[in-house]
């Protein structure tokens, strides 16, 4: 095998011009594409160091391996480009093997690594996907079990909750209700921890909440049947970050969808606090589907903004219809303490920023 500069022109994309050897079965568009090609002006000594993998055909050169460089170097003006040229007698189907085996992921990654010891935004910024849910593993059941008194597989629940489904909603977006039997009544349910900020789908934890980067849970909209598959039954609300610069389009479709995740949850079972935790010009927006008379609530505490929680703690009493609404409060700090005593609503301390920071300090106190 050869290495070499290679005029861009002259190097083509594996589109199935190699009789036997079928086209690259890999696509990049869009924002993954733009991340691409961000990452490689970034760091060009990255490209220096890998080649395209390069077959010669008909006096021009198929990529093999680096299909998607490809594109990102034309897309960005290159003129030439490193490859590896393959030996013209290799069998074809070394070459499908080689062509496969370029896209494999092999291995895994280690979600709580990348999590608490790498930062989210530069991950994105270079083109990493920072977070996936976890492949489920299917477990070995007792045969009755597993079937029925016919012997016949019983159908999963989730997956028939899943799928295409509107519920039933009072508003003109179809924001879709709450149910009102289906919240935490009084109290909250120990333990309780932040979806992703411990190992993913950790059994034991009786409630979750998702104030925590949008990252770790954003996928929970693909696959809400995940959260529940933890063994949780108290839930708050995903926590979808609404800013006062969001648009009040986008800001509706994230409302829809944390409303629509909450709602399915219900349905299968668990009981949620609906969150409160947007900007203030959300908050009349994000009462839809909250039907009056519910009484479980939750919001983030910041130690800057106490007069947004003054408020949340109003929206909770006004939709309640109660003085002392049901509601949890999640860190802040002490000045949020006060206030929530002043308020009759429950703190709750942020256990996992304190013990990380006990941790950079050089240790946790037992």
């Amino acid at each position: 095998m050869q290495r070499t500069k290679i005029d861009i022109q002259k190097v083509l994309p594996n589109e199935g011009q190699i009789e036997g050897l079928p086209r690259n079965p890999r696509l990049i568009k869009g924002e993954k594409f733009r991340k691409l090609c961000r990452s490689i002006q970034s760091l060009p000594e990255m490209t220096e160091a890998r080649d395209i993998l390069v077959y010669p055909y008909q006096g021009n050169y198929v990529v093999i391996g680096g299909n998607m460089r490809l594109q990102a170097y034309k897309h960005l003006g290159w003129k030439e480009v490193p490859c590896c040229v393959l030996p013209e007698d290799m069998p074809v189907d070394r070459l499908r093997q080689m062509l496969i085996q370029d896209n494999n992921p092999f291995g895994e990654n280690d979600w709580d690594a990348l999590a608490n010891e790498w930062d989210s935004k530069e991950l994105d910024d270079w083109g990493f996907d920072v977070w996936q849910e976890p492949q489920k593993e299917k477990k070995a059941q007792p045969a009755k079990e597993q079937q029925g008194e016919t012997g016949t597989e019983k159908p999963d629940f989730f997956a028939a909750m899943l799928g295409d489904r509107i519920f039933d909603s009072d508003n003109e977006y179809d924001i879709p209700n709450l149910l009102i039997d289906r919240q935490p009544t009084s109290g909250l349910l120990l333990p309780f921890a932040g979806w992703g900020a411990d190992t993913r789908a950790k059994k034991g934890i009786s409630t979750y909440h998702f104030y925590v980067e949008d990252y770790r849970f954003t996928n929970i909209w693909n696959h809400p049947d995940t959260v529940l598959d933890s063994g949780c039954t108290e839930l708050v609300e995903p926590n979808l970050s609404l800013f006062d610069t969001t648009p009040i389009a986008y800001g509706l479709q994230q409302i829809y969808m944390k409303r629509w995740i909450a709602r399915f949850w219900q349905e299968c079972g668990a009981k949620v606090y609906a969150d409160l935790n947007v900007a203030r010009k959300f908050y009349d927006y994000n009462r839809l589907g909250i039907p009056e008379g519910y009484n479980a609530f939750a919001t983030r505490g910041y130690a800057d903004r106490e007069e947004y929680l003054k408020q949340e703690i109003g929206i909770a009493r006004q939709i309640s219809g109660l003085d002392k609404p049901n509601m949890i409060v999640y860190g802040g700090g002490e000045k949020i303490r006060e206030l929530c005593l002043q308020n009759n609503v429950l703190y709750v301390e942020q256990f996992m920023a304190n013990r990380v920071k006990q941790i950079k300090k050089g240790g946790e106190n037992g």
